[in-house]
This record gives C-alpha cells, structure tokens and sequence, in this order.
C-alpha cells in the first residue's frame, strides 16, 4: 500500500467522483480506477458503492476513511515539521481571497499552515472571485480562491478543493422568517435585501437565481465590505445572502436554506503551467493533504 493510492481514496471519497478526482489530482479518469480496485484488493474489502448516480462510499469504506485521512494528515504534518527544522520555507505566502472565506474559513486554515513554518509571512488580498481570476491570469497574485464551478476562466487554472458550502438566507435572529425551515427564492421578490456587489460569486449566485424565478429583491444596499452587511442585517435593515459558515460563527445571525438548496464550491486556484514559489507550492500542496 502506498500513500498515492490513499490521497486518490479521500479525494475520491470528497468528491463523489472518479472523473472530479482524477481533474483534481492531474491524473486520467482510468487511473484513478485503477488505483481504488487495487486499494480494495489490498485491503480486501470494496470502499466505494458504484451502483448509483453519484459515487458513495460502503459502509467499510466510512470506517477506514477517517484512518486514511489521519495518516495523510500526519504524512503531512511530518513533512512540514521538517521543512521548517530545515529552515526550507522562507518568505511569504500570498493569496487573494473573497471576504466572507477570508474571514470564516482562512483564520484557521492558515494558522494551522504557518504554525509548521515559522520563516513564513502571509499576506491577503481581498477580492471577488471574478477579480480573484482576472488576477491569477495576470499573473499579478499566484494563488487565489475561486469557485469550483464553472468558469470561462476554467481550463486555464489548477484547482485545489477547497470547502462546499450551503448558501443560506442570512436575516437576525428575532426576524419573523428565522424559525423557517427554508426561504424560497420567490419570497425575496420585492423584499429588502443587502447584499455584495456584482464580481462576487455569492451575488452572482443570487442574481441568476432571481431572474430564472423572475424574482425581483428590493436592493436597499450594495457593498463588498462584509462587516457593513452583517451589521445592517443585524438592524434589520434587509436580508443577505452567505455561506452557512458566516450565519453559524455569526452572533445575532441566523442562517436559513435557500429552496431549491444551492451549493457553493470554492477551490484554491493557480494558473496552469505558472512554477510559483515554494512558499505558494508548499500551501497548496498542504491543502490538497489537508482538506
């Protein structure tokens, strides 16, 4: 057994996909076939459930995930540990990332990352994913979140899962609305809402949204700055839309599915065939261990 085949099992296992796994690890779809059916051979017992739609993990292959994963974590944290004993990694790791990512989901990620490489600095830009794009293709930032999605920009970029998230309607705890179950889109025609300008993925989600529901809201304000947003939903001043982190880590926010549920994916991005620093190279590479 090698540690290959256990990075293609929980990316496997992540997606639900032999073909996304096999985009995401830069190999070809019958390869990472191939890999699995050796995995179950070796382990004599089958790990993933092909019969339907989507790729599902058996119940075996739930049990020996969570062991597959920690041992790639501690691969991972070994090689960082010794990079940074080694004084490998110096400099600084930049990215540009939306707001709502950078300050729900990055804190975290990123101390855990710097706390095994100490000669390391970080800078953060703050953009929309559009932006984000345009940057990375410039070559004016090499790393950046964007959506996983679909993008003109797609083939041009490596993606790096990153987190999926559930877009919910974010309104204060003591709205009428708060104890729903859901909030269907046609219930925010006409109403107030706050929400981020266009170039970001969260407002161009709800506007595509709207228009095939001929759902018109009633923009009361328009803004990138994330903390004006929530202090206005928080006022009641009119709802918003965001990812399920920010209305769970959010006091005095609550946070309700959009009906139909939507999804959103965000992936850390380079441009394809772009070399980046070490510093850069060493982030992403966690990342793909990590998540």
């Amino acid at each position: 057994m090698d540690l290959r085949k256990l990075e293609i099992f929980a990316r496997v296992a992540q997606l639900h996909s032999f073909s996304q796994a096999a985009t995401s690890l830069h190999m070809a779809q019958p390869a990472v076939s191939i890999a699995i059916r050796k995995l179950e051979k070796e382990l004599k017992t089958p790990l993933f459930d092909r019969g339907g739609r989507r790729i599902e993990l058996t119940a075996e292959g739930t049990t020996l995930l969570p062991r597959a994963q920690f041992i790639l974590q501690e691969v991972a944290e070994l090689a960082g540990s010794a990079d940074a004993m080694n004084n490998l990694l110096q400099g600084e790791l930049s990215l540009a990332c939306p707001s709502m990512l950078a300050t729900y989901f990055l804190p975290d990620m990123l101390s855990k990352f710097l706390a095994t490489h100490p000669g390391l600095q970080a800078s953060i830009t703050q953009a929309g994913t559009a932006r984000v794009e345009q940057m990375l293709l410039a070559d004016e930032v090499e790393v950046g979140v964007t959506t996983a999605g679909d993008s003109p920009n797609r083939a041009e970029l490596d993606l790096v899962p990153l987190i999926r998230e559930q877009m919910v309607v974010c309104l204060a705890s003591d709205h009428p609305w708060a104890g729903r179950k859901r909030i269907a889109i046609d219930d925010l025609h006409e109403h107030p809402m706050v929400v981020y300008e266009s170039g970001y993925f969260i407002r161009a989600t709800l506007d595509q949204l709207c228009a095939e529901r001929g759902v018109t809201p009633d923009i009361r304000m328009q803004s990138n700055f994330l903390p004006l947003l929530i202090k206005m939903v928080k006022q009641d001043l009119g709802l918003t839309v965001g990812l399920k982190i920010m209305a769970d880590e959010e006091p005095g926010i609550t946070g309700v599915p959009l009906a139909p549920a939507t999804e959103i994916n965000m992936a850390l991005a380079k441009r394809k065939g772009r070399t980046i620093s070490k510093a850069n190279q060493a982030f992403l590479d966690w990342a793909a261990f990590k998540l």
